[in-house]
């Protein structure tokens, strides 16, 4: 999994790529979140949040950790990114 990460993300076409796949999960997230730029922010936010948290746990992984050390920070750290946005979206 290290050795895949390394080569998308030091390979400017594959991360060209994985970038557009990103921006289409955006979009399809978008739909069906609002029509409007609520539903477009909401799924950039989404979309930012999971970025940062697949990047971090990965470096971790990278770094020699397993992931099932990473595990229990990863949960911690998903709660704590999507807090805000279940708040914002009106879910407690």
């Amino acid at each position: 999994m290290v050795a895949f990460h390394r080569l998308v993300f030091m390979t400017p076409s594959l991360a060209g790529r994985l970038l557009r796949y990103m921006l289409e999960d955006e979009e399809a997230l978008a739909a069906a979140l609002d029509p409007g730029v609520r539903g477009r922010l909401q799924a950039a936010q989404v979309i930012a949040v999971h970025r940062v948290l697949a990047r971090t746990n990965w470096q971790k992984i990278a770094d020699g950790r397993t992931a099932r050390d990473v595990h229990p920070e990863a949960v911690a750290d998903a709660d704590q990114a999507f807090a805000p946005l279940r708040h914002a979206a009106g879910n407690p």
